[in-house]
Formats: C-alpha cells, sequence, structure tokens
C-alpha cells in the first residue's frame, strides 16, 4: 500500500494497546465490544475510497489530468468530457479494486472474530487526486498480546490469500477484456506487470502475451487495472518486514528468529532501490522502519505451527516476487 501505491504499508496491523495482559477470571468473557464509532468511520472511509479510485479510473489513472487547464469556469470542460466517456471504466475499476481490498481485509477481519481478538473493522485510506490509483489501500488494527503465535500466523496469511481468490478472476477477465479507458491524455505512465499477469497472460493469450510485459495508462483495460493493483499490494504485504503480513507469517514460523529475516529483507529491498533507481516503495520502507522490524511477542510463542502450515507458509512467501514488478510505475519523457 496492497504500498501500494507505492505502499503505501496497506494490511499492516497496528497495535491498540501495548499494556500487558491481566491474569483474571475474565478470561472466559468475550472480547471487548467494538465501538460504534469506529464502524461510522470505517464505512465513511470506505466510501470516501470508493470516490476517490472512481475519479483514478475516470482520469485513466492519472487523476489530475482534467485539471491540467487553469481553474477558471472553461477548465470544466475536461472534467465533463472524462466523466462522460470514462464513467463506466472508473466504476469499474473501483468496484474491482473494493472488491478485492475487502476480500483482504476481511480475510484478517473474520479470523479475529473467529479467534475473538479484539481489532478494529477494515479502515480502508482514500488517496485522492494524487495517486494514480486513488487508495493507499487499508488497514486493520488489532490488540497486541491477545492471539497467540498460531493464531497471528492464520491471521495474517488469510488476508492475501483471500485477496489473491478475488483478484485472480479478476485478472482473468481483464487480460481476456483488455479494452482500455475511451478517453485519455497522451500515453505518460508505463506500468510494468508482475510475472503472475505475464504468465497468466502467456497461458490465456500466448499470441499477445508480449504486450502484457509493460501497459501504458492509455492502454490498460479498467479489470487489468484493478487486479495489478491488488497484487501489488499482495505483493507488498508479504514482504517479511515488521508488522506487514509477511512479518506476521515468517514470526509464525521463526518466532523471534524472524527479527533478522527482517533485517535481510530490509537490506535487500534499500538495495535494489538505490541499484535500480526506483524510489516508489521508500514511503512504506520508512512506514516499516518507524513500526519497528522486530515482531511482537504473541500470547503464546511455543505453540507449533504443524506442518501443513509450514509448507503453506514457506510458499507464501514467494508472493512479493511473483506480485510486484520489477519497476511498478514509470514516467515518460
Amino acid at each position: 500500500m496492497q504500498g501500494p501505491t507505492g505502499r503505501y504499508s496497506d494490511e499492516v496491523f497496528l497495535h491498540l494497546s501495548r499494556r500487558p495482559t491481566t491474569t483474571t477470571t475474565r478470561s472466559s468473557e468475550s472480547p471487548p465490544k467494538r465501538p460504534g464509532r469506529i464502524h461510522r468511520v470505517a464505512v465513511w472511509l470506505a466510501i470516501a475510497t470508493v470516490v476517490s479510485t472512481f475519479w483514478a479510473g475516470v482520469g485513466a489513472w492519472i487523476p489530475y489530468y482534467p485539471f491540467t487547464l487553469s481553474w477558471q469556469l472553461e477548465s470544466l470542460m475536461p472534467i465533463r468530457q472524462a466523466l462522460l466517456s470514462n464513467w463506466l471504466g472508473g466504476l469499474q475499476f473501483s468496484v474491482a479494486l473494493m472488491a478485492i481490498l475487502a476480500a483482504h481485509e476481511l480475510g484478517h477481519y473474520l479470523l479475529t472474530i473467529v479467534y475473538k481478538v479484539p481489532s478494529t473493522p477494515p479502515l480502508f485510506i482514500p488517496f485522492p487526486l494524487i495517486s494514480p490509483i486513488g487508495t493507499m489501500g487499508a488497514v486493520i488494527m488489532m490488540q497486541s498480546g491477545t492471539a497467540d503465535r498460531k493464531q497471528i500466523f492464520d491471521i495474517g496469511l488469510a488476508g492475501p490469500l483471500a485477496g489473491l481468490v478475488v483478484a485472480c478472476p479478476i485478472l482473468v477477465y481483464g487480460i481476456l477484456n483488455s479494452t482500455p479507458i475511451e478517453y485519455a491524455p497522451s500515453q505518460s505512465l508505463m506500468m510494468g506487470q508482475p510475472l503472475l499477469i505475464q504468465w497468466l497472460a502467456g497461458w490465456l493469450v500466448p499470441a499477445d502475451a508480449s504486450k502484457f510485459v509493460q501497459i501504458g495508462n492509455a492502454e490498460v483495460s479498467p479489470f487489468l487495472m484493478a487486479g495489478w493493483v491488488g497484487l501489488l499490494v499482495t505483493g507488498l504485504n508479504m514482504m517479511p518486514l515488521g508488522q506487514l503480513d509477511g512479518g506476521h507469517v515468517t514470526f509464525g514460523l521463526l518466532g523471534r528468529n524472524s527479527y533478522w529475516v527482517a533485517i535481510v529483507a530490509l537490506l535487500a529491498s534499500i538495495g535494489y532501490m538505490l541499484y535500480s533507481q526506483i524510489l516508489i516503495f521508500s514511503l512504506m520502507l520508512v512506514l516499516v522502519l518507524l513500526m519497528g522490524l522486530r515482531h511482537p511477542p504473541s500470547s503464546n510463542d511455543a505453540i507449533p505451527l504443524g506442518l501443513p502450515r509450514q509448507i503453506i507458509g514457506w510458499l507464501s512467501l514467494t508472493l512479493p516476487v511473483l506480485c510486484i514488478p520489477a519497476n511498478p510505475i514509470s514516467v515518460l519523457g
């Protein structure tokens, strides 16, 4: 944020409280009720994100381009033209992307309910006008010290897997129906495609597979763009850093030794950005550093995962390689 975006630190589990849990007879009671106010905030944030992602689609993923003329009355004409021509594409992009993000967040949220871990509902983050995708993803905040190691693993991995279940059909449809947005400026952005999209294109449309290596903003279809964002969010969240989803997974697999994996991943990320001069993920790394690379302890760090979870967990750590393009967004001169 799905950084995103750049990330854009989309699915980070922030901690509501760092106070130690008490050993009282309340262990059999239900978790504290979630206040109604946070649910109202969640609804308004979701509505705002729908609007901002809709506008990103209307603007052909250059949201500011209808405003390229001066802020005079005549400058309303390109805005009107963009809305009349691209409203359907904007709606398709917004609905498809929100479906992917909602599935991701609900994967986390439903398991917090199952495991009776106090948490907030999904909080979407709108990012209008500046961001080409209209959002910085979403976040769920979970109270620390209330889930054991296995539960943290399950909650962390449920989001990316649920998001992929929705993103993959959207991607398939977007590849097979790659009709671009109707009213777009001259091509000015290029979106590099991740390996997963390139593989799907090679399987679904082998004759046109070469077109799905890099796609310009004037050529990409709304559904393909939504799937692209969904994969980017998934890949970024599965980086084994701190309290990202991948950090939860590595903590489940390695316990406190996951800190050293986070150190290696951070250094590798910084090295790649400096070598390639692609600094789009720098904001995400700053946010991760502010939250800390060391995963906080669970309520029971000694509980084993079992072999099936270990296999799934290690395989899931390949998602950043499959879902993050080598050069996500480049500006054409």
